[in-house]
């Protein structure tokens, strides 16, 4: 039986991973964007940059209940592949396909989010406030991300 602390940072994990796959995901965007796309571009590499900072923060405090933190991103992890479908959509460097993966990918994380405050385990004060406050940034960019598929479908 895990103890609290096992269970929490399980719980992080899945968000420092989460984080991973949004990293590689918008990198992969940003590299394969049109040089015209700087907008895209852009906004790509800030939303890689928001992820690599939850992911130190993340890391930090799995660390600080002793425990071990996620380095990576995983195969089986579920962004990861929405993630893939990126490097898929990106191939023919298609703005309105990479705009779409990237809407599915930030609902995706929404989603881990939603579960990490749904968790079972005993979710401290502090963390479940800064998971709220991290989950709005993605809501924030999830929007984003809609407003430029919006716009690509009325040119369309």
């Amino acid at each position: 039986m895990q103890n609290n602390n096992e269970a929490l940072a399980d719980t992080l994990n899945e968000l420092i991973r989460i984080n991973f796959d949004r990293v590689y995901g918008y990198e992969k965007a940003a590299s394969e964007a049109e040089n015209i796309d700087i907008d895209l571009k852009a906004i790509f590499r800030e939303y890689a940059d928001v992820s690599r900072g939850y992911i130190t923060h993340w890391q930090q405090q799995v660390r600080a209940l002793g425990q071990e933190p996620a380095e990576d991103s995983t195969v089986r992890g579920k962004v990861y592949r929405v993630w893939m479908d990126v490097k898929s959509a990106v191939t023919a460097h298609d703005r309105e396909s990479i705009i779409n993966s990237c809407v599915f990918g930030e609902k995706a994380a929404i989603d881990a989010y939603e579960d990490a405050l749904a968790t079972n385990s005993h979710l401290p004060d502090d963390h479940r406030l800064e998971i709220t406050n991290q989950k709005a940034k993605l809501q924030a960019a999830h929007k984003t991300m809609e407003m430029y598929a919006s716009a690509h479908e009325k040119i369309g």
